[in-house]
């Protein structure tokens, strides 16, 4: 099991039922070509938290994402990351600020909230 959220590149309705409507099927929509504010805010978060791609074996159990390589979870509108729950406390927070840093929106379903930048 994983903890999932939605990284998207418009503002968001502040009701999280028309969010998710909104969202829920741009995550199955797949795209050629990654959009570039995508392909940056992975590029930043993989700074911060490897892929588990490039983690040597030993240290896999202690990555923060759920699967990897994490720029396939991009190739869609509306990409869909998931943490792995023992390290949601720590990633979460750094990962959601760095997405609205980066005039990015997040839709959290665990915790049923929008956040806009």
């Amino acid at each position: 099991m994983s903890y999932n959220i939605a990284i998207v590149n418009f503002k968001l309705p502040d009701d999280f039922e028309e969010a998710v409507n909104l969202v829920n099927p741009l995550t199955d929509i797949d795209v050629e070509d990654i959009e570039s504010i995508y392909q940056k805010f992975h590029d930043e978060v993989t700074k911060i938290f490897p892929c588990l791609c490039s983690l040597p074996d030993k240290e896999i159990d202690n990555g923060v994402w759920c699967d990897g390589p994490l720029i396939n979870n991009f190739s869609v509108k509306a990409p869909v990351i998931g943490f792995s729950y023992s390290k949601v406390e720590e990633a979460l927070p750094v990962v959601g600020n760095l997405a609205l840093d980066m005039g990015l929106s997040i839709l959290d379903w665990q915790a049923g909230k929008v956040y806009n930048p």
